[in-house]
């Protein structure tokens, strides 16, 4: 005889509604019996745009050449309560490092949480500028853990 394992679409929707304010977007969960594999899509990439300032004429009719007026540097934060880590625990080589080109919605980072990893993406295209935590340092909500700077 088989075991009849049922679900509960109702604990679906909570565990998905859990993922989805998380930033979780992958968790597999499994028994002897089943293996349930939950994705949440990826939202859309978001582009960080520059403008030209132009500065007002002076008195004398020179005018300044154009100020480009850049984003500055936009901090990767922790969705969560956890340790970061750099580097993945089955590898020797961190995720990003400093000078490194990364894209919106790329894993920069993780955070463990007992043993689960959760992913710490990218919000934005850029160049890693620094990391702001050590590797296995414990953080908060909020926290500022890698600094880039966003591309054009």
């Amino acid at each position: 005889m088989t075991e009849k394992n049922e679900v509960d679409i109702g604990e679906l929707r909570q565990i998905t509604s859990w993922l989805a304010a998380a930033e979780v977007e992958f968790i597999e969960i499994g028994r002897p019996a089943a293996t349930v594999r939950l994705t949440m899509e990826k939202p859309p990439r978001t582009k960080v745009r520059t403008r030209t300032v132009h500065a007002p004429d002076d008195a004398d009719g020179a005018s300044e050449p154009p100020i480009a007026a850049s984003a500055s540097s936009v901090a990767v934060t922790a969705h969560c309560a956890g340790i970061f880590l750099a580097t993945h625990p089955a590898r020797s080589t961190p995720l990003v490092s400093v000078g490194a080109r990364v894209d919106g919605g790329e894993i920069v980072g993780l955070l463990r949480i007992a043993q689960l990893c959760v992913p710490v993406l990218a919000p934005v295209d850029g160049v890693v500028v620094g990391t702001l935590v050590a590797h296995g340092a414990t953080v908060g909500y909020g926290t500022r853990l890698i600094e880039l700077a966003p591309s054009a």
